[in-house]
């Protein structure tokens, strides 16, 4: 098993209960973390992580803030590995010693302007970033759900340019994760974000039970999510390659 003391596993997550219960599991099959937090309105049962107790979220927002905000008093680790209920650890042969030494990773956007790195769903990120965040609430105000954006777009030139902080390259965050870009499809990377990726990442009876449990939520049944597991799966190539491989 993977051995990953210098990395607390977290989820957040008050509506997707079973599904945020099966990718921690999922994880912790996989590697041995220093901790593993599971925050959520209702305990999950899940051997081995921390159960916080927190409300319910009325909106995304909410969820941003208290990542940002809350969360960062929790970690002791380095490093915090964030997961949500559509990611997980995919590959652990892929885990690589230097993603430490980034402040951030995240699955490489589509982006060709530096800021490209990266998508938040399934991200690493370390203990004095949290912290960094979590001290400076009336300069980096979280404004917007889409924290990840935020963070990697439009704070990022400042933060770098103040602290030093560092944002893994597009090469090394590839390795890491992939959501929407990937090099090919039988391309390796230790984690990945999104229920459009659940095809490539599950058999079929796991893909079975999941996609199950998702029918019956409503959030996303009416979001279409279900709906782009099937047109992935009909697509051969479902992904964009990344625009440094296709510049090469």
């Amino acid at each position: 098993m993977l051995s990953l003391p210098d990395v607390t596993l977290v989820m957040i997550e008050t509506r997707r209960h079973d599904l945020a219960r099966m990718a921690i599991e999922d994880c912790l099959r996989q590697a041995d973390f220093g901790e593993a937090l599971v925050f959520s309105d209702r305990r999950l049962a899940v051997q081995g992580a921390t159960y916080v107790a927190i409300d319910d979220f009325p909106t995304k927002l909410g969820w941003c803030e208290f990542l940002w905000r809350d969360v960062p008093a929790y970690v002791k680790t380095r490093q915090a590995l964030l997961i949500q209920w559509d990611s997980w650890i995919f590959d652990p042969a892929m885990w690589r010693e230097d993603f430490l030494a980034f402040d951030y990773i995240g699955a490489p956007w589509w982006y060709r302007d530096g800021r490209n790195v990266g998508n938040s769903g399934f991200s690493l990120r370390s203990k004095r970033l949290m912290d960094f965040l979590a001290k400076r609430e009336a300069r980096f105000p979280v404004t917007t759900p889409a924290e990840d954006d935020l963070l990697c777009r439009r704070y990022r030139p400042a933060i770098e340019q103040e602290t030093g902080f560092c944002w893994a390259p597009e090469d090394v965050a590839l390795d890491f994760a992939f959501e929407r870009i990937r090099a090919a499809r039988d391309s390796r990377h230790f984690g990945f974000h999104g229920t459009f990726n659940w095809p490539f990442v599950l058999d079929a009876d796991r893909l079975a039970e999941r996609v199950a449990i998702a029918q019956r939520d409503p959030y996303i049944v009416n979001t279409g999510m279900l709906a782009e597991i099937a047109a992935v799966e009909a697509h051969p190539f479902p992904w964009r390659r990344p625009h440094w491989q296709q510049a090469a």
